[in-house]
């Protein structure tokens, strides 16, 4: 249920079929992005307080940790994708922080404590263009997460964060001295970094503050090596999958034709002469790279 970012390809497709591709696939996800995600609750409470008696909270609401359990299917076949009854643990994250899909991340917002629903979400707020191949999750896959509400937590106070304003995870005399200005506090800077920047590096990293930071610290090497090593082919893959409209393995003067109509353009005959290198009426998977050393898809 991560969230995945849709970057830019840059793997070296031929330079003026890159501009087209990239504009292409922005104008489709726009296009497609008219699908609206579906909740439907069907056991449960529909409706709720945002908290009880006893003040703790018992409605979903942004920033607020849910823990829930789920089962994830492809809605069109019924195709189970994957479920956190399999690993036996209910998941739990702040909602609205972008740590799980969009659609997801919505969808639960507003849902009561002990409820179950159906949330349905269309392609362009799961995994976009991309989508998750591994799991059986295409361009085309609408979602169907049936989830159950097991519990829900209160934001922890994070004044690091707040301090934080570049979002680089470490606190600089600059950002403090803001902050504190901002809410009238007068603070002594160099005493507050002579306690705080333990290892004398002139910033305040995470683990050294020791005041409200959250429940979750920055994110691994590894988990940001994940957030930014995409790639490249298959984001090339997805889009040139997306231009041949009848998937024969090669686009057509027409099919690429198409893609500019979707943008509001017209093609020329001079783009598809450049594009078309041998002549021979499509625009194969070499020619779009540039690469004759890839194998045709």
């Amino acid at each position: 249920i991560c969230s995945l970012a849709q970057p830019l390809v840059t793997m070296p497709i031929r330079h003026h079929l890159a501009t087209i591709a990239l504009a292409w696939a922005a104008t489709l996800t726009l296009a497609l992005g008219t699908e609206e995600i579906k909740v439907t609750v069907h056991e449960g409470p529909k409706s709720c307080a945002d908290f009880d008696a006893e003040k703790k909270p018992t409605k979903v609401q942004k920033d607020y940790s849910v823990a829930f359990h789920f089962t994830a299917y492809d809605d069109a076949t019924g195709g189970k994708i994957e479920s956190s009854h399999d690993l036996g643990v209910a998941p739990s994250f702040p909602v609205g922080q972008g740590k799980v899909i969009s659609g997801l991340d919505q969808g639960l917002i507003g849902l009561c404590k002990h409820s179950k629903a159906y949330i349905v979400i269309p392609p362009h707020l799961a995994y976009g263009t991309m989508g998750k191949p591994e799991q059986g999750v295409t361009k085309d896959t609408i979602l169907r997460y049936d989830v159950e509400i097991i519990d829900i937590q209160p934001p922890v106070p994070n004044d690091f964060k707040d301090i934080d304003s570049n979002k680089d995870w470490k606190i600089s005399r600059k950002e403090a001295t803001y902050y504190f200005e901002s809410k009238n506090q007068n603070v002594d800077i160099d005493a507050l970094f002579k306690t705080e920047d333990t290892d004398g590096d002139g910033y305040v990293s995470w683990e050294e503050f020791t005041g409200p930071k959250g429940a979750e610290g920055p994110p691994s090497t590894r988990q940001k090596q994940q957030t930014q090593e995409v790639d490249p082919l298959e984001q090339a893959a997805a889009i040139f999958q997306q231009m041949d409209l009848d998937s024969d393995g090669k686009i057509s003067k027409e099919e690429l034709a198409a893609a500019f109509e979707l943008m509001g353009e017209k093609m020329t005959d001079e783009f598809w002469t450049e594009s078309d290198a041998n002549g021979d009426g499509y625009v194969s998977w070499d020619e779009f790279t540039g690469d004759p050393g890839r194998e045709e898809l």
